[in-house]
């Protein structure tokens, strides 16, 4: 249960880093990344950290953007935020991963919060591209976001299946992307639905919305023998960092 909200905070991330987002940097088409699901005992000690590292000159030559999440709903787990980094490709993933080694900055950052927060999980995400962001929501402080997690056992079937649904549903005003779990999943978990809206009411909404339509029910009985749900999160956004296409 714990790696659940991890990988709910990825997708979050990358649907927003699949167009501009509140910063106005631009953003990769397919994002891939890291998420990091976090005990934190002092939110705003922590939030300054963070801020610090990325305003370092560490900070600045990280390829990546690192999005704070505070968990609203998550279930048992006690993960009270996340931290999704995401990079336009694992080759700038794997660049930042070797700055960090040899970087005071990123040792001092260790230092200041090992007191005030505890890792919990990591998860590895990739963007399918499927999905829509008519909105172009993306993400920054206040937005919300509901993840589902559901292990799929036709991967092929049930993207064809998503993206039929999509093109003939109103999603309102939020915007819905899917994504793919390589490692670190919930369980069985295999893909991850997100749902992003510019408050948790109005990602509610768009929920409750979706059960009374039928193009949306005719999916859920299409994937149904294919896909079963794992859990549901809900996060809202605190703090966007970094400089990826700035």
């Amino acid at each position: 249960m714990k790696t659940l909200i991890s990988i709910l905070a990825s997708i979050a991330l990358a649907l927003g880093a699949t167009f501009a987002h509140a910063d106005d940097h631009a953003a990769p088409s397919a994002p891939v990344g890291m998420v990091y699901g976090l005990d934190v005992s002092d939110p705003q000690a922590f939030a300054t950290a963070m801020g610090k590292y990325w305003s370092s000159p560490t900070g600045e030559q990280n390829p990546g953007i690192a999005i704070l999440r505070q968990v609203v709903a998550g279930g048992e787990s006690p993960i009270s935020h996340i931290v999704s980094v995401v990079y336009p490709s694992y080759e700038a993933m794997d660049a930042a991963f070797a700055i960090n080694a040899q970087s005071e900055d990123a040792a001092t950052f260790q230092s200041e919060v090992s007191g005030a927060v505890e890792v919990v999980t990591s998860s590895m995400f990739e963007s399918t591209g499927l999905g829509s962001m008519k909105n172009q929501i993306g993400f920054g402080p206040g937005t919300a976001s509901l993840y589902v997690f559901a292990s799929v056992s036709d991967p092929a079937k049930y993207a064809s299946a998503f993206q039929k649904m999509m093109g003939s549903t109103d999603i309102g005003e939020t915007d819905t992307m899917l994504f793919a779990m390589p490692a670190g999943g919930v369980g069985d978990t295999t893909h991850v639905v997100s749902v992003t809206g510019k408050s948790v009411g109005a990602v509610m909404a768009q929920m409750n919305a979706n059960r009374a339509d039928k193009d949306f029910q005719k999916f859920i009985k299409e994937v149904r023998d294919i896909r079963t749900i794992e859990q549901n999160i809900v996060t809202v956004d605190m703090a966007v960092f970094g400089n990826m296409g700035g």
